[in-house]
């Protein structure tokens, strides 16, 4: 009996000191979970410091965005609960612009890329811990509870150290590393002595080094660990204590129709005069702009931007009306759409301009992506015009436009953009015969060789190809003639190669080809 009694004694007092934290979990189980996002975290930070922290573009870029997710998903499988699998849609975005980091050293794409990337994985870490919901019972993808834990994750990880701030074992492992260093220090130093190989490995280390930039990259990636570690926490809390973001509120408004209607009325009239200008000039054309003494390219020039940030000024005013009222009245719906309509010819009419300075002038970067963007902006408001005719809430609408734009996106930058623009300048210089004829224009090679190693394929094929004679009247010495040009582009070659030894993985693919193609230059 008294042996019996001891092992009762023994399991009450296990089951005592076994307390409870998060969600009914046993403190120990909640201990593994965070040492695992501690370890999850370091990995993180050491994928960090080796590929993209001194260069975060390129392969490094991408390969780092693919570790992300993989850490994200690790974490969340830590809760051992139910997951929204509809949020792997916010990984696609990512995973294409970080494809295009990879393949493309546009500084463009590679800044587009970035900013993609990282705000799909913000909305993915989001809700794959979000408390199981159906798609559908979504009302918005970005309610205060994502702004406040994506700003500021600390708040788990002080919670969790409070809460565990007791524990031995955490702090044994503190003291014991802190007891550690210097005998680290004394047995490296000692093996350093023992081993000349091993001093010599030992010493590279620290062998010319800046003292300081090491202090300094040191702070970084302690600043990066813990942001890791804050914000693994915050996943894994988030689903465990099954914390929902509020339900907002069922939008209202104190405006009256008479307002909105005023409002979309007066812009509706300006609108209209602007539009019956328009069918002037698309039915007119060159003729009737010469009657008014205005010439094409001038009007072209002079038109385009302006019109864009009209079209972008209705897309916001439009997406504003649309969340107040859900266009539920009448006179409301029937003038935003009116508005829609005279924004997707003036959308229109912006194109045709484009096109006719581009004709006149050449295709650029902020040409091609000026245009990709009121495309856009003709694309989301085109779906505003179904949504509000099939009678959609605001919010599935805005969901499915937000997925959209963001995926429509990311595949605009697996274009290569760059390589068509350079493309299209140097068919113009070398085969477009009214501008052989005319001398009307002449490629830019400044701008060219502003460009990325993104062209350098189109660069080789110009340096191989028949110049027109008297191509053009501003040419540099080197720009004379084909020969020259190779001896440029050899320059290059030289160039490249210190930048890639520079950088490494921080290169893209379209770097390295660029290389070989330039290797072939005899």
């Amino acid at each position: 009996m008294s042996s019996l009694s001891v092992i009762l004694k023994q399991a009450l007092s296990f089951k005592l000191n076994m307390t409870t934290d998060l969600n009914n979990q046993p403190v120990s189980q909640n201990r593994s979970s965070y040492m695992e996002i501690l370890v999850i975290s370091l990995l993180l930070t050491a994928v960090f410091h080796f590929l993209p922290a001194d260069h975060p573009t390129g392969i490094a870029f991408a390969i780092f965005v693919l570790a992300l997710s993989l850490g994200m998903i690790l974490v969340a499988g830590l809760g051992q609960k139910p997951l929204n699998n509809w949020s792997y849609i916010f990984l696609v975005p990512a995973l294409i612009s970080a494809v295009a980091d990879a393949l493309y050293s546009s500084p463009v794409v590679q800044g587009l890329a970035l900013a993609i990337s990282l705000s799909s994985l913000t909305f993915f870490a989001f809700w794959l811990t979000i408390p199981k919901i159906d798609f559908s019972k979504v009302r918005e993808f970005w309610p205060l509870m994502f702004i406040k834990e994506t700003i500021w994750p600390l708040g788990s990880l002080a919670h969790v150290v409070s809460k565990m701030k007791g524990d031995r074992r955490l702090g044994g492992v503190a003291i014991g590393t802190i007891l550690a260093l210097p005998f680290l220090l004394l047995f490296a130093i000692a093996f350093s002595s023992a081993d000349q190989l091993f001093a010599k490995s030992f010493s590279s280390i620290f062998q010319n080094a800046d003292f300081g930039v090491y202090v300094s990259k040191t702070i970084r990636d302690l600043v990066v660990a813990i942001f890791f570690l804050a914000s693994g926490t915050t996943m894994l809390t988030r689903l465990v204590d099954a914390r929902k973001p509020a339900e907002p509120k069922e939008e209202s408004t104190t405006l009256n129709q008479t307002v909105f209607v005023t409002f979309l009325a007066l812009i509706n009239i300006l609108f209209l005069v602007f539009v019956g200008f328009q069918f002037a000039y698309f039915f007119g054309g060159q003729a009737y702009l010469a009657t008014q003494g205005i010439t094409y390219a001038g009007y072209a020039r002079e038109g385009f931007f302006q019109l864009l940030l009209v079209a972008g000024v209705v897309f916001g005013m439009t997406w504003v009306i649309y969340w107040m009222t859900n266009m539920r009245q009448r006179w409301t719906k029937v003038l935003s759409l009116a508005l829609i309509i005279q924004t997707g010819i003036i959308i229109v009419s912006a194109l045709k301009r484009l096109l006719l300075y581009i004709d006149a002038y050449g295709l650029t970067l902020s040409r091609w992506w000026a245009a990709f963007c009121i495309i856009l902006i003709g694309l989301t408001l085109l779906i505003v015009l179904v949504a509000a005719l099939r009678k959609v809430n605001y919010a599935p609408a805005a969901k499915f436009a937000f997925l959209g734009v963001m995926i429509i996106s990311s595949l605009a930058l697996l274009i290569p953009s760059e390589k068509m623009i350079a493309a299209y300048n140097i068919n113009r210089f070398l085969f477009d015969k009214d501008i052989l004829a005319n001398h009307k224009a002449s490629l830019d090679f400044g701008y060219l060789h502003s460009l990325s190693s993104d062209v350098t394929s189109e660069r080789v094929r110009l340096a191989n190809a028949e110049w027109p004679a008297d191509p053009t009247q501003d040419l540099y010495a080197w720009q004379t003639n084909p020969s020259s040009y190779i001896g440029q582009l050899k320059n290059e070659k030289e160039s490249l190669k210190f930048r890639l030894s520079k950088i490494g993985l921080g290169a893209s693919l379209s770097d390295y080809w660029a290389l070989n193609i330039l290797d072939s230059l005899k």
